[in-house]
């Protein structure tokens, strides 16, 4: 962590001082104003350091400090039409479109029509039927095989040894081994149904901002 320090008395811009609100540290910094906190331990010891955005990018070449991407306006996502219970986002402020998607339950688009990504909605019986039916493997490599891909449960990980007739361990087992066959897809227990649409939109959001301004990211 030495080069860390070091990074930080060389830096030519003056950050402005810290000021504590709750247990939240708020940083006014006119330049260079994407660093972090690294929170780590030196000899047994917790410590924390401050990372500039030049340190950040030595000690991890081609690593990013992603910043929040934003959207001129409301994105249209696309619902599958053999989807029964979709996700509405109104909180969101979103609009659907009803269509077949070749992977997943909801998805977002480019301006030629491809998918972006995708995102696969499971609620916890539904979870553990197409683990035990082998369903979700076949869901899952057809999702391996778009630029992003997700699935979501309406559920928290915990409730998969709660479940009547059918072994917790043994869903727990599948769920870790399609995990490993495909890292490309993310597994994400958003504890509710509610959560889980929030989360859909977050993620479907995201990918389409990185797409129409990558740079934002650089």
């Amino acid at each position: 962590m030495a080069g860390e320090c070091g990074d930080r008395r060389a830096d030519t811009g003056p950050a402005l001082p810290p000021a504590r609100s709750g247990d939240r540290l708020v940083l006014d910094r006119p330049r260079l104003a994407r660093s972090q906190f690294v929170f780590t331990q030196v000899k047994g010891r917790e410590a924390i350091f401050w990372q500039t955005q030049r340190t950040a990018r030595a000690a991890n070449p081609g690593g990013r400090i992603p910043r929040r991407q934003t959207l001129a306006g409301a994105i249209t996502i696309t619902v599958d039409t053999r989807e029964r219970y979709p996700y509405r986002f109104a909180q969101q402020a979103a609009e659907t479109v009803r269509e077949t998607v070749p992977a997943g339950d909801y998805a977002v688009r480019a301006s030629n029509g491809s998918v972006l990504a995708a995102v696969e909605r499971k609620s916890l019986d539904n979870l553990a039927a197409t683990l035990s039916d082998g369903t979700l493997a076949f869901q899952m490599q057809r999702l391996s095989e778009l630029p992003l891909a997700a699935v979501v449960v309406e559920a928290r990980y915990s409730a998969l040894f709660k479940l009547e007739h059918v072994n917790g361990n043994w869903l727990a087992d599948q769920l870790a081994r399609l995990g490993v066959r495909y890292p490309e897809v993310h597994l994400v227990f958003a504890d509710s149904r509610r959560f889980a649409e929030d989360w859909t939109y977050r993620f479907l959001t995201t990918a389409l901002a990185d797409t129409i301004d990558p740079s934002t990211n650089d």
